[in-house]
């Protein structure tokens, strides 16, 4: 994981319409927390979307929903991070997951709202979305939600089959799963730059497309590709994060996933050139897909407690009409001051940078 600066962003009416931003510099999580908790606490808000790097603790009702768990960071394991979050606005809706699994989730949202804007019937389920910096992150979302289950996806982590020419490389991390022939200890970005011979990936922009070191990172990103065509069969795949600013990467990673596959999947998404140039593809927001992810979260949030609001289960309308002894009455502002809806987005992007976001539905 490892990453560099908390960004903190405010966008007005949508996602993508940021207003504001600023970043802190990531050292413990008692100061980066700590300075983004006093960010939140100078705005107003309506909901907080939280999209970490992982391992996270996902499940509500665990003692600890919302902690940062096995992560390899220095200084981050076991960290409650949700908890300070939460604890500015007690009570607003919370939307919690990786950075992702979040932009999965908006991607999918966007192809949803292009496929309903062209009439389709058939409309889409599902989304990958993976992330390649220092570390690789997978996210999925199937039949519209996104993945959890016994954790969430780790499908950096995947198996791959080893190059010839890599039998001794050790790669980022050589304890990683598979000991080492993984996904992330074969092509994540550290491991792009030991390839290339150089002290520190700040010099892989300088590193011609020419190098193998590319050619070994597109073989790489076109197995895990490939696996997760065969396991998840998303109806796209989005790859972003820093190494995939290298444009050259996309037709080869396209090529590698066809001749793996070897025509195993027959369907034109994967068979022809237009096809797969469509399947898999960038992210439409580039790097700003974690913070566009996060205030995903927070907009689903929003919307689930409204919805819950506007139709309440029947135990909680007899309730109602109980009097005060069954907690009078309720309307959609509450908790909010009857202000007008603002949501918060809280993210880490591309594994290597946190962002916090805020919506404003308006001034």
């Amino acid at each position: 994981a490892g990453g560099t600066s908390f960004v903190c962003a405010i966008a007005l009416g949508e996602p993508t319409n940021v207003i504001e931003r600023a970043e802190f510099p990531t050292t413990t999580p008692e100061v980066t927390i700590g300075e983004c908790v006093a960010w939140l606490a100078a705005r107003d808000y309506d909901a907080l979307g939280v999209a970490s790097f992982g391992p996270l603790d996902l499940r509500a009702k665990s003692p600890t929903y919302g902690y940062i768990t096995s992560t390899p960071k220095p200084g981050w394991r076991n960290t409650n991070l949700l908890g300070p979050l939460r604890d500015v606005r007690p009570g607003v809706p919370i939307g919690f997951d990786t950075d992702v699994n979040s932009p999965a989730l908006a991607e999918y949202h966007a192809m949803l709202s292009e496929a309903e804007a062209r009439g389709e019937e058939d409309l889409p389920t599902s989304c990958a979305y993976l992330t390649v910096g220092t570390g690789i992150g997978v996210g999925l979302v199937m039949n519209g939600e996104m993945v959890h289950g016994l954790l969430h996806p780790e499908g950096g982590h995947l198996s791959v089959v080893r190059r010839d020419v890599d039998a001794t490389f050790i790669g980022s991390n050589p304890a990683d799963t598979f000991n080492g022939s993984c996904a992330e200890n074969m092509c994540c970005s550290v491991a792009l730059a030991k390839r290339a011979g150089l002290p520190s990936t700040a010099g892989l922009k300088e590193l011609p497309d020419e190098h193998d070191a590319w050619q070994a990172t597109a073989y790489y990103l076109g197995c895990l590709c490939a696996n997760i065509v065969l396991l998840a069969s998303p109806e796209r795949i989005v790859l972003s994060g820093g190494v995939m600013q290298r444009a050259c990467l996309f037709p080869m990673v396209r090529a590698h996933v066809q001749s793996m596959l070897n025509g195993y999947i027959q369907m034109p998404q994967l068979t022809s050139d237009a096809g797969i140039e469509h399947y898999i593809a960038a992210s439409r927001w580039g790097n700003r897909a974690g913070l566009i992810g996060a205030l995903t979260l927070a907009t689903k949030a929003a919307a689930a407690a409204a919805a819950a609001v506007a139709h309440p289960p029947p135990s909680t309308t007899a309730a109602k009409r109980a009097g005060p002894t069954g907690g009078g009455s309720t309307s959609a502002n509450d908790g909010v001051g009857g202000r007008a809806r603002t949501h918060v987005a809280f993210g880490v992007a591309a594994l290597a940078v946190l962002g916090l976001a805020v919506l404003r539905t308006r001034d």
